[in-house]
């Protein structure tokens, strides 16, 4: 085997090149830049995306609400007593209205009647509007 001298002797630092120093300030500060607009763009998403669960949250316990008033419509001739079950202010109103035209042609009497309904939201003033059976006190 041959031993090389040259390998044992201490290793003398080259002075670094322009290229192997780092990063310039530019650089860095493009950098930071992006890094500050995507982390800004995520929490605006994320900002959104919250507010946006938050309406839907409310939309659907208006949906609720409306629903549970259009039950308490359905109900309210058919069983005198029924009580209502929303809590809290009344944003619902149930206004009934005129009755279905009688039938001409008749063979037995009836004990009941379609009747048009509406349930009004006293915050926007929109209606839902439908039919119910309403049971009469006499039969016709």
């Amino acid at each position: 085997m041959t031993n090389f001298p040259m390998t044992n002797l201490p290793r003398v630092s080259v002075p670094a090149t322009r290229q192997q120093r780092g990063f310039t300030l530019l650089e860095v500060v493009v950098a930071l830049t992006i890094t500050g607009m995507v982390l800004g763009s995520l929490f605006a998403l994320a900002g959104g995306s919250k507010q946006l669960a938050f309406r839907s949250v409310q939309s659907l316990d208006i949906a609720i609400e409306a629903r549970a008033a259009i039950n308490f419509a359905l109900l309210q001739d058919e069983y005198r007593e029924v009580e209502e079950i929303m809590e809290g202010e009344e944003r619902f109103s149930i206004r009934a209205n005129e009755y279905l035209e009688p039938v001409l042609r008749k063979t037995a009497p009836t004990y009941f009647k379609l009747q048009f309904y509406e349930v009004i939201d006293e915050n926007t003033d929109e209606s839902i509007s439908g039919t119910r059976w309403v049971k009469l006190e006499l039969p016709e």
